[in-house]
C-alpha cells in the first residue's frame, strides 16, 4: 500500500493514485459542505507526507501533489 485516503473521519488503504482517484470520485461533493472538510486528506505511506484534500470547481483535488491530473 502506498497511500492512506481519510474522508470525512473514515480511512482507506490504497494501493496507488489512481485508485484514490477513483475512492474520490465515489465520495457525493455535498459531504465536503455538510460534514468537516478538515477531515479530508491523504498520507503517503512513504514519506508520511500529508495533503489536505478540498473541494475545487465541483470535485475533490489533492493539495500539493503534482499527479493532480
Amino acid at each position: 500500500m502506498e497511500y492512506k485516503l481519510v474522508m470525512f473521519g473514515f480511512s482507506a488503504l490504497c494501493e496507488d493514485l489512481e485508485e484514490v482517484k477513483r475512492r474520490l470520485s465515489l465520495y457525493p461533493v455535498e459531504r465536503y459542505e455538510l460534514e468537516n472538510g478538515d477531515e479530508c486528506f491523504l498520507i503517503d505511506l512513504n514519506t508520511r507526507d500529508s495533503y489536505p484534500i478540498i473541494l475545487k470547481d465541483g470535485r475533490f483535488v489533492i493539495c500539493g501533489l503534482e499527479s493532480n491530473g
